[in-house]
């Protein structure tokens, strides 16, 4: 996949001997009409195969051959045309200038998987003693080394930067300087946990113990839902305590619904534990039990879908799992320093037009690895995605060679660093990677989530006269938009299979707050009051603030697993309303109406 060569003549040629064998395949007898190869086609072949020496001309005309024939008489054996993410088509500023890599002209070694899983990863509220004066300490050595040094806790932090706000280019024969980014795709989860091994891998040698492991930040569970006290001391020189997080929620309830407005002020994390507070500990719970399981069914929902780099404005962009766009993204901006923030520059992220984004750390991409606290939040998404596909049985994920086989390079070894290159199969299994998850309760917390109707239900929405809005619309905070009568595809016919709903071509602006709920069969009075902890809800639209790419607007995608949804509320109906409730004060736009189909999860 790699060769420039399998884009160009030799290419060329696959396809003429691909065609010749469907058209005598098809010519026995075969209903479905295809012509012979041209005179051109076959001159490419031609070309093709005298500039190969004779040997390896018949080798590579063998393996074409059996491979037209496998797929003209077993098309099932075809993959999605889906072009691999490989680290030769990503390119970043070749100075060296953060936050894109230093120079190296150390060679590139495959990546081996570790030989014991000997390291278990805790929940930073139950860390001992020395185990936190040891994390401690392992972060306050990666910061004391040089920021020129790949492994310096300076640089760790700019490859976020890099990576997630639009420092990458994608570049391949058919994608041509396109903005990259790891998010809002299937690239998500395993780039992280890719990019978090590494750094607990630095962190491990700068404190000299094999066993250590990166404590995560329980957030799903009631006992986790409040920002740890080990990040919150001053005392010390504390390497963990970061200045720009917001300080109104330092103390408070973590709110995994963020922006959705339910909680104007925030809940004191001791209480008192009043109906208040039990009322938004069950929505956090059910935030994560939608999240990974009544909206994360399948590969496609819960991890994300396939990435799309060559449509230059974005107008079909993949849409974001679940583990990305729910409890993750409320999690950084509700940690994230307040967007009214007064700050001095020097504080604040430099956005790509050269102006300063003040709302950082975590509540900005291009600044969120800053705060030691991201890679223990990253670390409890990491442990999610590992409950989903253990515990939950959700699998591996996609079995497509273009996921499995999309690979990057990153830093490995504080004293002599070299480059491994790591392909996402390496790192499906976390003992590939040498830690597993301490289990800390019998079943996951989420499973206790309380899911109760906000309305009662009599059938489906039928549209009942209601008229229909006008797309495309711009969605105004306080304003809910009602799309009534949205068709609904036949029962899905298989296992593996469900119905989705769609909302294509969101237009944004990256560098704001964006968030609006969905739900169906919700009256307009009652929208406002739409969670996860009710019935009709059926996901969000929600994204990370980051610089303006490419210079003005976004445009993304959401799809909502909705089965349980419909079988809670729906009944036997073939229509249902759907509702849009905006959250925030800033300009998205719809360019298409939402709708209902079914899909393939996995």
């Amino acid at each position: 996949p790699d060769s420039r060569f399998g884009r160009s003549l030799g290419w060329r040629a696959y396809a003429t001997l691909l065609r010749t064998f469907h058209y005598i395949y098809y010519g026995l007898g075969h209903s479905q009409k295809l012509y012979p190869p041209t005179q051109l086609e076959y001159h490419h072949l031609s070309v093709a195969v005298d500039t190969m020496n004779s040997w390896m001309a018949n080798a590579c005309c063998l393996l074409w051959l059996v491979a037209a024939i496998g797929l003209t008489l077993y098309p099932s054996l075809t993959f999605a045309a889906t072009d691999m993410v490989n680290y030769k088509h990503l390119n970043c500023d070749p100075s060296g200038k953060l936050p894109c890599p230093p120079l190296s002209t150390a060679p590139i070694v495959d990546f081996k998987p570790e030989r014991s899983a000997n390291r278990v990863r805790q929940p930073v509220h139950r860390l001992s003693r020395s185990y936190q004066e040891k994390y401690k300490l392992a972060v306050a050595r990666m910061k004391a080394l040089p920021a020129s040094h790949p492994l310096s806790f300076t640089a760790q932090a700019a490859i976020h930067q890099a990576y997630c706000d639009g420092y990458y280019r994608y570049d391949d024969a058919t994608a041509k300087n396109q903005t990259f980014d790891v998010h809002f795709s299937w690239i998500f989860a395993p780039w992280h946990r890719i990019y978090i091994y590494f750094y607990e891998r630095a962190l491990r040698e700068l404190v000299g113990d094999d066993t250590f492991a990166l404590p995560y930040w329980s957030w799903d569970a009631p006992e986790g839902m409040v920002i740890p006290p080990l990040f919150r001391d001053r005392s010390n020189n504390n390497s963990l305590y970061d200045p720009y997080r917001n300080k109104a929620n330092l103390d408070k309830l973590v709110d995994l619904d963020y922006l959705s407005n339910a909680r104007p002020v925030p809940i004191d994390f001791d209480g008192p534990k009043d109906e208040n507070y039990t009322d938004a500990v069950n929505c956090n719970l059910c935030t994560v039990y939608d999240q990974q399981i009544r909206n994360g069914k399948g590969a496609v929902n819960f991890l994300g879908g396939v990435p799309n780099f060559t449509d230059t404005d974005n107008t079909d962009r993949s849409s974001s799992g679940t583990l990305e766009q729910m409890a993750h993204t409320a999690i950084h901006v509700w940690t994230g320093r307040a967007p009214n923030s007064t700050a001095d520059n020097s504080t604040c992220a430099v956005e790509h037009d050269g102006s300063y984004n003040c709302r950082n750390d975590m509540g900005f991409l291009g600044s969120s690895g800053r705060d030691p606290l991201f890679y223990s939040h990253h670390a409890n998404v990491d442990r999610l995605w590992h409950i989903w596909s253990t515990t939950l049985r959700g699998g591996n994920g996609f079995s497509n060679p273009a996921w499995l086989d999309a690979s990057f390079v990153f830093f490995d070894g504080v004293r002599h660093p070299r480059r491994v290159r790591i392909k996402f199969r390496d790192v499906l299994d976390t003992r590939n990677l040498g830690y597993t998850y301490a289990a800390v309760a019998d079943k996951p917390p989420f499973l206790s989530c309380n899911l109760t109707s906000l309305v009662p239900h009599g059938g489906g929405g039928g549209g009942g006269g209601k008229v229909a809005p006008t797309f495309p619309l711009t969605l105004k905070d306080g304003e809910v938009v009602e799309v009534p009568g949205v068709a609904l595809p036949a029962a899905p016919p298989g296992p593996g299979q469900d119905r989705v709903l769609v909302i294509d071509r969101i237009e944004y602006d990256p560098t704001e707050e964006n968030k609006f709920d969905v739900a169906i069969n919700v009256p307009i009075e009652s929208a406002a009051k739409v969670a996860p902890q009710y019935k009709e809800y059926v996901g969000c639209f929600a994204v990370v603030p980051s610089s303006v790419q490419s210079g003005g607007k976004m445009k993304g995608k959401v799809t909502l697993a909705i089965g349980d949804a419909l079988a809670d509320v729906a009944g036997n109906a073939t229509t249902v309303d759907v509702v849009i409730v905006p959250r925030t004060p800033y300009e998205i736009k719809l360019y298409q109406a939402p709708t209902i189909r079914n899909t393939n999860m996995n």
